[in-house]
């Protein structure tokens, strides 16, 4: 943008002064002229109308020919229109025009004022003549009760005209100044804008680093731009220097940070970070430029990092700390910060190991472990009092045999279910499972799910129904669709109470299918929906247990529903359940 340079702003600067100069001065002296001009004809015409209203008076006896006469005469040795008006604002005589045919001029404004006050003028366009017309009034006879009033009218074209040629003198004079301020203003800005154009492509290259070049130096005492082109040669030896100390000490701390694969942070006596690798900003979630010149507590936002920080360059003493970052991850960190010291401590090494890998799978390992332990403890249990009372009292009671026999088999068949569950999401969750994608009707899968349950829903009382459209047509694995069907329709149907119902649904919406599985049943509390899909979480354990679930069909739809891509969610309050799960079309 050309016209934004100081250049361009400085000469537009001079520019506006001088026109808004010239035209201030040129509206006064055109103003100043006209009312010179319409003044003086004024008091001509002031002048002229008190002589002719002395001189009506004397004729009004002689009858209105005779005043009409003296108009017209009067109007002829002026120059200009004379109207002789009475009292009440009926024209008696009129210089270019009948009297007998006009209106009253009672209301006319010079009229007024010539009544009221002896004398009276007023400015008017005249559209019959085309031009503007000045009208002078002074009343004749008795000064508190007027005979009438004698009008003078002249026409200022003769006066606009004079203004339009002062107009046209100024205008052409006003352009010849505006040019010459022209040539005069690009002149001076070149002057000022020239060594400041200079200096900022000289600056330009100092910011690239390139700190060689140097500004020519006059040597002109008092010289703004002279002083302003020394200050910056000084500043780029100066910050040459620093930058070459800068590099050295940087060089020193990349050194060390490139020797390891872990968090460092370098920070200051003052425990504000100088320097931080790619791994400690990865782990810290932040940006190394961001996390610059900040304290420990402002960057990472961690309390007991800095404290650890802080004490170690109080006492420079190396000290260790296993902590946990409040993030998603609940990153876990093995932190080591040792005092640096060179000629004295002037700062500390923070070294982070990232443990939450390691603390994930103990956890894992150790809720897997207890998870299945619970959910294999109460079948095993249940098993071996059966089998005990069958071994103790079988022989003598044989209904007492057969009754427990088969609760054995209901319990085994409950421990071979959790079993096959466990190996489904054991496949699921390794990548072991293939997804083979095919085109299918999702009311097709539907239809077979609620076809399955129906006899269980019938069994309850509880209306079960297909609503999908035949229509929605999705690319996926239709085994693994019917499974996650298969699930959440097992759920409905089981906490749904009898007189409830069910039913599947299914819309398009972004190039997805929402299938969507709801239910009328006891509802899921607000603070278990975010866990509802863990592995062994159940909302009411012991009814879970009773309706013969294993607590791993929803972790299995949700990483079913996630291996093809999509989501899976619900809502649900007090009482019913909505289940959404999206596949693509």
């Amino acid at each position: 943008m050309p016209f934004r340079s100081i250049r361009w702003k400085l000469t537009f600067a001079y520019l506006f002064t001088v026109f808004a100069a010239v035209s201030v001065l040129g509206l006064y002296l055109s103003r100043w002229t006209e009312e010179s001009y319409v003044s003086s004809l004024r008091s001509e015409l002031l002048s002229e109308s008190r002589f002719v209203g002395n001189v009506t008076e004397k004729t009004l006896p002689k009858g209105p020919a005779a005043v009409d006469a003296l108009a017209r005469e009067m109007g002829h040795d002026l120059g200009c229109r004379v109207t002789l008006i009475a009292r009440d604002g009926s024209v008696l005589g009129e210089s270019e025009h009948s009297a007998a045919g006009m209106d009253r001029h009672n209301r006319r404004p010079e009229f007024i004022q010539a009544v009221s006050k002896g004398s009276g003028w007023s400015i008017r366009y005249s559209h019959t003549l085309g031009a503007r017309q000045l009208y002078v009034a002074t009343s004749f006879g008795d000064r508190e009760h007027p005979t009438g009033v004698a009008r003078l009218s002249q026409s200022l074209s003769r006066i606009d005209h004079e203004v339009g040629r002062i107009h046209q003198v100024f205008f052409l004079s006003a352009l010849a100044v505006f040019v010459l301020a022209a040539i005069i203003g690009i002149k001076i800005s070149a002057n000022i804008a020239g060594p400041i154009s200079q200096m900022s492509k000289i600056a330009g290259k100092y910011a690239e680093g390139d700190l060689w070049h140097r500004l020519k130096v006059k040597d002109k005492p008092g010289d703004e731009i002279d002083d302003l082109a020394r200050a910056l040669n000084n500043m780029a030896f100066e910050l040459k220097s620093m930058m070459n100390q800068f590099k050295e000490e940087k060089l020193k701390l990349e050194t060390i940070l490139a020797k390891t694969d872990d968090g460092l942070i370098v920070v200051d006596s003052q425990a504000k970070v100088q320097m931080i690798n790619p791994a400690a900003a990865r782990i810290l979630g932040t940006h190394p430029n961001e996390a610059d010149s900040k304290t420990v507590i402002e960057s990472t936002l961690n309390h007991d990092l800095s404290e650890l920080a802080n004490r170690v360059l109080k006492t420079g003493q190396p000290s260790t700390l296993e902590i946990r970052l409040a993030d998603s991850r609940q990153t876990c960190l093995n932190v080591y910060v040792a005092p640096l010291e060179k000629d004295g401590p002037w700062g500390a090494l923070i070294v982070m190991h990232d443990l939450t890998a390691a603390r994930h799978m103990d956890s894992v390992r150790r809720d897997f472990v207890a998870n299945v332990s619970h959910e294999l403890r109460t079948p095993l249990a249940s098993v071996r009092a059966m089998a005990e009372t069958i071994a103790l009292r079988g022989r003598s009671n044989p209904k007492i045999s057969q009754e427990y026999s088969e609760k054995i088999v209901l319990e085994v068949d409950r421990l071979t279910a959790i079993s096959e569950d466990l190996l489904d999401l054991a496949k699921i969750e390794s990548g072991q499972m293939e997804i083979r994608r095919e085109e299918f009707s999702i009311a097709q899968i539907a239809d077979d799910a609620a076809l399955e349950f129906m006899p269980a829903a019938n069994k309850k009382g509880v209306r079960l129904e297909s609503r999908v459209d035949s229509g929605i047509t999705v690319s996926a694995d239709m085994d693994a669709v019917r499974q996650i069907l298969v699930n959440l329709v097992d759920n409905a149907v089981k906490y749904t109470p009898s007189g409830g119902s069910v039913y599947i649904s299914a819309k398009k919406e972004n190039k997805l299918a929402c299938v969507q599985v709801t239910d009328t049943g006891i509802g899921i509390p607000h603070e278990d929906i975010s866990r509802i899909f863990e592995r062994f979480y159940r909302v009411d354990k012991a009814r879970s247990r009773e309706s013969g679930g294993t607590g791993l069909g929803l972790s299995i739809v949700k990483h079913l529903v996630e291996s093809h891509g999509g989501n899976v969610s619900v809502k649900s309050g007090a009482s019913g359940s909505t289940f959404t799960f999206t596949l693509p079309l």
